[in-house]
């Protein structure tokens, strides 16, 4: 990877190793002092569950830019240099295995940023939620998410520049993406137990999802818990493609909730997966960004049509097609409403927003991004419905 830039092939110095260090305490201390001024304001508002929402879009804002101002921190002082000179003499250079290792590194250090910078939030988040996740405890969990995930993102990246420039077989740019995307989504159950503390259902609570599962609709290949009951996360979701798509449920989740109450949150997962929600949201995305940045970089152009034009066209349809794609929430609502009851399907999305502390009003960039109306929306079409009937 590094061959590419041969200005990072010198020497190393201690002032790298320096600057480097006084780029990740930079943006630490920045990061957190914005959010924990921030997270001030948020503990004293009236109403807690807007205010929560308002902090975890702080926090997810701030991160990234934490994370990516590290990055150009860090190269600009020559980290890469440090990470060439401690992993040349057990991988060598310019090697697939040294290619990995320096991404690797590269991309996991500034996560040390991104981790102290967190902790400016932690004391709001806890105060809000009312948690009892230790410091240390949500330092080890965002480290594991940030570190399984750029591991993941490592051997994706090295698998997709070998098939680009091998210099037999050589694939295409969008042929190599479409490659990974499929990689993604079949070995997705696998990036979950990767970057989250899984563990196998105890006796009771897989007799329990085995029932529920089956008069929800929901036939998951295997079942995994969701260790998360001190941080409060009541959700579920399936992973993985058609026949071997595997289950995770929170405990937390599996605690609070009766078995009429699950099984409808059950249904509402089972049909979303019946009509491809995930697929298809992921399709319109990944989609509408390769068509409208693809022209603009170079990548491929469209003969007949400016570079402009395209990327203004595919933009266009990729916002109708997600806004489009809410009906598959409506319809998936109404599945489970008639698998299971209105009553319990309208209890089950109240609960979840209720557990997660989350808002049944958004707005529409939210919805877009989500492919998914608000809560309280959902609620009423499923009234709606049935006034009708």
């Amino acid at each position: 990877m590094l061959a590419r830039y041969p200005a990072l092939q010198s020497s190393v110095d201690t002032g790298a190793v320096v600057d480097s260090l006084g780029a990740l305490a930079a943006g630490a201390a920045v990061g957190g002092l914005v959010l924990y001024l921030y997270g001030l304001r948020a503990r004293g508002a009236e109403d807690r569950v807007a205010a929560l929402a308002r902090l975890r879009r702080a926090v997810r804002a701030v991160l990234v830019v934490v994370y990516a101002g590290t990055v150009v921190a860090l190269l600009d002082a020559g980290w890469f240099l440090v990470v060439d000179a401690v992993a040349a003499p057990l991988v060598g250079t310019d090697t697939p295995v040294a290619s990995a290792v320096t991404l690797y590194l590269g991309v996991t250090t500034p996560l040390v940023a991104v981790i102290g910078a967190y902790f400016g939030a932690f004391p709001a988040a806890q105060s809000l939620r009312g948690t009892d996740v230790s410091p240390a405890s949500a330092a080890l969990r965002l480290a594991r998410f940030g570190l399984g995930t750029a591991l993941y993102f490592t051997v994706l990246v090295v698998a997709m520049d070998t098939l680009e420039t091998a210099p037999t077989a050589a694939l295409p740019f969008v042929a190599v993406l479409a490659l990974g995307l499929v990689a993604v989504w079949a070995t997705s159950p696998w990036l979950v137990r990767l970057t989250r503390s899984t563990r196998p259902p105890t006796d009771a609570e897989r007799d329990r999802l085995g029932r529920l599962c089956d008069e929800a609709g929901l036939a998951p290949h295997s079942v995994r818990v969701l260790e998360g009951a001190d941080a409060k996360q009541a959700f579920a979701f399936a992973r993985g493609p058609p026949r071997r798509q595997h289950l995770f449920v929170t405990d937390y989740l599996l605690d609070e909730l009766d078995d009429g109450t699950l099984r409808a949150y059950l249904a509402l997962r089972a049909e979303r997966v019946d009509r491809k929600h995930l697929e298809v949201r992921l399709a319109l995305a990944v989609g509408t960004a390769v068509l409208a940045l693809g022209p603009l970089l170079g990548v491929f152009s469209v003969p007949g049509a400016s570079d402009g034009t395209v990327a203004l066209v595919a933009l266009a349809a990729g916002l109708l097609g997600l806004w489009a794609g809410q009906r598959l929430v409506y319809r998936a609502d109404a599945a489970a409403a008639e698998r299971t009851s209105r009553a319990a399907v309208e209890t089950a999305i109240e609960r979840y927003a209720d557990l997660n502390d989350a808002r049944m009003e958004w707005g529409r960039l939210t919805s877009l991004r989500r492919m998914e109306p608000p809560l309280r929306r959902r609620i009423d079409r499923l009234r709606d419905r049935a006034a009708r009937e």
